[in-house]
């Protein structure tokens, strides 16, 4: 199934012309179809069961297979554990955490790590960072053609000027939350909170000479950094080297390239056509990164309400809608760029799950 998606999506890609489109259009660039999780309870068996939604036809359809099974006494706790992959590229790659049962079909392709309240891995597409005991060190893994290359690194010591004019250590407040491969090395995302605000980094990594450069990305005015919603690898998406980051406001992409960011500024607008009620919510809702399916950037708005949790989701391309998903309590709606619901389907949350978000879209960057 996997080896026969990979190859459809190559063929629709040679296929396809190039589209310009405004909003959310009836044909996308390349006909995609976006796997995704949900974790359905199945007679007190839970199951993270995979289904695509095709942005062209604006469905989604299940697949009758499901990523791994969840033991009842982790949902029972699950306040103690995470019960969605650490990683997952929606395709031949997997990081879960070791007490999830992965399911036989995908045995190959999964890997299996312990998960920590303190962080201690940071997973990338082809790389992770592994934090040592000693201060500021980590291991560093490249992975070229199925090949690892292995590094002990250690992040220089830098000071910075916070915006109430003082001197900090950037390792004193900050570190690394997320890691991205680079055609010279590694690129990792640093970000650093003091009392004068939030500044966020990119440290480079030159597989060459081993050095490691800061560069700081620059004042983020109108997007500040929150130390309440920090940009951690779970909460961050990649697109080529790019890094793409939850703020107060918009998301930002960040450049690892040459070192800059843009705010991505149509995700409000889009939140307040496509998702009001988000605006009015007596909760505090955010706009969240889900991750990303090769270029496809996707967005969540959390909902919450006093019966439950919902989500919108977008799927961003190009910095053009291209989908809209509402996760409601009772189904899941497809909605178009009227506004209106053009399907549902009756996939109802698990009771257990009812406060809280059940569906998870591949996401190559992670920690445990």
């Amino acid at each position: 199934m996997i080896k026969s998606f990979k190859a459809s999506l190559a063929v629709v890609f040679l296929l396809l012309m190039s589209v310009v489109f405004s909003g959310c259009s009836d044909t996308v660039k390349n006909n995609a179809e976006v796997p995704f999780v949900i974790l359905n309870n199945d007679d007190g068996s839970f199951k993270a069961d995979i289904y695509y939604w095709n942005l062209k036809t604006n469905k989604i359809k299940e697949t009758n297979e499901n990523l791994y099974k969840i033991p009842q006494n982790i949902i029972t706790n699950k306040e103690l554990y995470t019960i969605f992959p650490i990683a997952w590229d929606g395709q031949n790659h997997a990081v879960l955490p070791s007490y999830l049962e992965v399911s036989d079909k995908f045995k190959n392709f999964v890997k299996k790590a312990d998960f920590y309240f303190q962080p201690k891995t940071i997973w990338g597409q082809d790389v992770k960072l592994v934090k040592s005991d000693e201060e500021n060190k980590y291991k560093l893994t490249l992975i070229y053609d199925g090949k690892t290359d292995e590094k002990e690194i250690t992040i220089p010591l830098h000071t910075f000027k916070g915006e109430d004019g003082k001197d900090y250590e950037a390792t004193k407040c900050g570190t690394v939350t997320s890691v991205v491969k680079t055609r010279y090395g590694a690129a990792m995302l640093y970000p650093c909170f003091t009392l004068g605000g939030g500044k966020l980094f990119i440290l480079k990594y030159d597989n060459t000479s081993e050095n490691i450069k800061w560069q700081e990305v620059g004042p983020i005015k109108g997007n500040e950094l929150s130390p309440s919603f920090p940009p951690l690898a779970n909460h961050t998406a990649t697109i080529g080297d790019n890094f793409i980051i939850r703020t107060q406001t918009n998301p930002i992409e960040v450049y690892t390239e040459k070192v800059g960011y843009k705010i991505i500024n149509n995700i409000s607008d889009l939140r307040k056509k496509y998702a009001t009620e988000t605006l009015n919510s007596e909760f505090p809702e955010y706009i969240d990164i889900l991750g990303s399916y090769n270029d496809i950037l996707l967005i969540g708005i959390p909902l919450h309400k006093n019966e439950g949790t919902e989500l919108y989701i977008f799927a961003v391309k190009d910095d053009k809608l291209i989908g809209i998903m509402h996760r409601t309590i009772n189904d899941i709606e497809m909605i178009d760029t009227a506004g209106n619901v053009v399907s549902k389907y009756n996939v109802p949350k698990a009771k257990a799950l009812i406060g809280e978000n059940d569906v998870y879209f591949p996401n190559v960057n992670g920690m445990d």
